[in-house]
């Protein structure tokens, strides 16, 4: 080697050492994130009004705790009929619900905790776009999920640049190097998408299943997770809208969810309920109060919780 390449060596090897340390130290530097997400179903008629259900997931998305967590919803021209935040109970929160909003508030979330609101709220519009969001914490601003993802994929291919740094370096400085560059740097950049989760997993399965695929990638799409309860509350009520083929389907795709082992016995009765909703609007009265039993011996009082303002039932409860 003459003194031309090793002078070129030791730039190239400089200039690389330099640039991943930098690169290494931006991003192990721990940051605080906080996002959320927001879905809303189709509405399904009362007597008088539009019912909706929407769901809203928060989580602390960054590598460090935050800390004095705000999470408001607000409507404007609608209702709250009803609302259920699911929490871990070991973290400290309290919350604020009137006929038009709910506070929530949440004192610490550690990296990945979260939490979720479900709201049933009527309308007397069709076009109800929901509550509006807001999300805070000391020092940090909650975000719509989706920029996150980008993100996150950007520090993957940067992680992997840093880590292959010095193959480069070799790579370009070497003829024989110059040579297996090429094969170096399609080995560098294969890697594999990261878990969406078990729950959204299946039920985009079971949608393609039954002959929505195109339903079920936007699952796969969404980037958040799925609780079955929820899923369940928004397939039943787009189904009970649609025609008889999408009903029959519907309840054989949530029979399967109810079927699935180590499903959490309030989401199971809540799956159950939906079915027997679907055979209530199938003219199935038989079949439905035969499911409706089958919640209630699962968990009795959200069955009747539910039972006692869901239009679907209004005629039994004339009888």
């Amino acid at each position: 080697m003459n003194w031309k390449s090793i002078i070129a060596t030791a730039f190239i090897t400089g200039v690389v050492t330099i640039a991943t340390g930098m690169l290494l130290f931006w991003w192990q530097t721990d940051k605080a994130e906080l996002t959320y997400n927001s879905i809303k179903s189709i509405p399904f008629d009362d007597s008088s009004n539009k019912l909706f259900i929407q769901q809203v997931e928060v989580k602390n998305s960054g590598d460090r705790p935050v800390e004095d967590v705000v999470l408001l919803l607000s409507f404007s021209n609608e209702a709250i009929e009803k609302s259920k935040i699911s929490i871990d109970q070991a973290i400290s929160h309290s919350k604020e619900v009137d006929d038009r909003s709910i506070k929530l508030n949440i004192d610490s979330l550690n990296s990945d905790e979260g939490a979720t609101i479900s709201i049933l709220y009527k309308s007397n519009s069709d076009s109800s776009s929901g509550a509006a969001i807001s999300l805070r914490a000391k020092g940090v601003k909650g975000s719509l999920i989706g920029s996150g993802k980008k993100k996150n994929k950007e520090l993957i291919v940067i992680a992997l640049a840093a880590a292959y740094a010095g193959i480069f370096a070799f790579a370009i400085s070497t003829k024989r190097g110059r040579q297996i560059l090429p094969i170096l740097a399609k080995s560098m950049i294969l890697g594999r998408s990261l878990s969406i989760g078990e729950q959204k997993n299946t039920i985009a399965s079971l949608l393609s299943m039954y002959g929505y695929p195109d339903k079920a990638k936007d699952y796969l799409d969404a980037g958040v997770s799925r609780q079955y309860w929820v899923e369940a509350d928004l397939l039943a009520s787009e189904a009970i809208n649609g025609n008889e083929v999408l009903k029959n389907n519907t309840i054989n795709i949530l029979r399967r969810v109810s079927e699935i082992p180590n499903v959490n016995t309030s989401s199971k009765a809540i799956v159950l309920y939906n079915i027997a909703r679907l055979h209530k609007s199938l003219g199935a009265d038989e079949e439905s109060n035969e499911v409706i039993k089958s919640a209630k011996k699962l968990d009795k009082s959200e069955v009747e919780s539910r039972l006692m303002f869901d239009p679907i039932f209004d005629d039994d409860k004339k009888i």
